[in-house]
């Protein structure tokens, strides 16, 4: 199984929500829990804390911590588009930046516009505590076989890569 898949298996299997995504080290530093799904849309709703570990100059959050918590977003709207055993990949993303983002609390809503055979596409928005609009984005991803063990990866990295 995809472990990016775990956390949606334990609220379907009946944990309450939120739900903490702990299988990564970006998505615990971000403070990233599932707060809302409905399978069936599927649509998402995830919550971040950002630290002042995120902020560059003049105490904005990096552009890079925004674009996570979207593609973040939208990758776990794909998860619950398909088959269980797959994974998707980010073709491509086009983020809007509406207004800066400080450290504190988010919520990213995420839902599927289209899920095909090989390629999902999404849509999410970024809102702050108030509510307000930060940045908004839409992204192609890729279904995907996750790869095998790293483990067992051969040492030129060529083995176990999926093919997109």
């Amino acid at each position: 199984m995809n472990l990016d898949q775990l956390p949606l298996r334990q609220y379907q299997s009946g944990e309450k929500l939120p739900v903490s995504i702990k299988t990564s080290p970006l998505a615990e530093a971000l403070g990233t829990r599932i707060e809302k799904i409905d399978a069936i849309a599927p649509r998402i709703e995830l919550s971040f804390a950002v630290g002042e570990h995120f902020v560059q100059a003049e105490d904005v959050v990096h552009g890079g911590a925004v674009a996570t918590m979207l593609d973040s977003a939208m990758a776990y709207a794909a998860l619950l588009a398909i088959p269980d055993g797959l994974s998707v990949a980010t073709i491509n993303m086009n983020i809007s930046c509406i207004r800066s983002a400080r450290p504190g609390h988010y919520r990213a809503v995420a839902e599927i516009e289209r899920c095909g055979k090989s390629v999902v596409f999404a849509r999410a928005q970024l809102l702050d505590r108030e509510d307000k609009l930060v940045a908004t984005a839409v992204s192609s991803l890729a279904i995907v076989a996750p790869r095998r063990n790293r483990a067992h990866d051969s040492s030129d990295g060529a083995e176990g890569r999926a093919a997109v």
